[in-house]
């Protein structure tokens, strides 16, 4: 996909700054998802956009700045969307509707989530920060696993005991995010029902070798 097949912003009209970025960082994602990271020039943005190069370095700075804000943008999201999860009680019941809305912010928002895992594979200059929230999706992970553990389980035993579980899951979510990207035709109701069974086995898992300390 080239710039020229992008939809344009209106062109003519004045908006506010947040507006104007919000709509420049959505022309950009695009960009993103379908040439890569680093195959996406600053020009490329600024005439998808409808604007002047200078103007894109007035929002962003740097072609840096600019990958980072699309990172930041999704990451938050999803940060916000795992955080109204915590109030779930059952731990079990918080991992699945935490994956079904993940999977659900994945087809939403497809161009945003190819941008960050490409930055998580080291596709650019923003692997650190997107690492940082692949990093705080294992820690919720492993805090959420370890709720499953018996009466009597000390907490920091528990995370040792499920963390390699969070680890496994978190490959499998980036590698399925990946296919399902890339593959036409899965629906959003097949993908969050695979996911579920993934979720169902590691719940089982952890609970038995939980069971078992």
């Amino acid at each position: 996909m080239s710039a020229g097949n992008i939809s344009r912003p209106a062109a003519g009209r004045r908006l506010p700054r947040a507006a104007r970025e919000a709509q420049m960082l959505a022309v950009a994602a695009e960009i993103v998802a379908a040439e890569g990271i680093h195959a996406t020039s600053m020009d490329d943005v600024a005439a998808a956009c409808g604007v002047t190069k200078p103007m894109i370095y007035s929002y962003f700075g740097s072609k840096q700045g600019l990958i980072a804000a699309l990172v930041e943008r999704t990451g938050t999201i999803m940060m916000a969307g795992l955080m109204a999860m915590a109030h779930v009680p059952d731990p079990a019941e918080r991992f699945r509707r935490t994956v079904t809305l993940l999977v659900g912010q994945l087809y939403e928002q497809k161009a945003n989530w190819q941008v960050i895992l490409a930055a998580m594979r080291g596709e650019g200059p923003a692997t650190d920060q997107a690492r940082g929230y692949r990093a705080a999706l294992i820690q919720i992970t492993t805090i959420t696993l370890a709720g499953l553990a018996p009466p009597g389980v000390a907490e920091v035993i528990a995370r040792r005991v499920v963390s390699p579980y969070a680890y496994a899951i978190m490959g499998a979510a980036e590698s399925g995010s990946e296919w399902w990207l890339r593959t036409p035709g899965v629906t959003r109701e097949e993908a969050t029902a695979t996911a579920l069974k993934v979720v169902d086995a590691i719940i089982d898992l952890s609970r038995r070798d939980l069971a078992a300390v």
